[in-house]
């Protein structure tokens, strides 16, 4: 059996801190449960022990990593543009 895995990798303009990034985490963690409960979402990986490039860490703005496990691409596109998410 295959699975699908999306990486993402962005950088927030302000710190962890701030109330927009503040917001931006509390909107994916309610995100993450929404996919959680689809039953497509095999697992999510927390970043909190990756090692970032040195270049993502440059500036003020906070990284962002996520890695999910998910059933097939089908699964990912039609959380992706549905529901909460989008």
């Amino acid at each position: 059996m295959a699975f699908a895995a999306i990486l993402t990798v962005g950088q927030l303009k302000h710190t962890e801190e701030h109330p927009a990034s503040r917001e931006f985490f509390i909107a994916g963690n309610h995100i993450m449960r929404e996919a959680a409960k689809t039953g497509q979402l095999f697992k999510e990986f927390n970043p909190n022990r990756v090692k970032l490039p040195e270049e993502m860490i440059k500036g003020n703005g906070t990284p962002v990593l996520t890695l999910t496990v998910w059933k097939d691409l089908q699964s990912i596109y039609l959380f992706t543009y549905s529901g909460l998410h989008r």
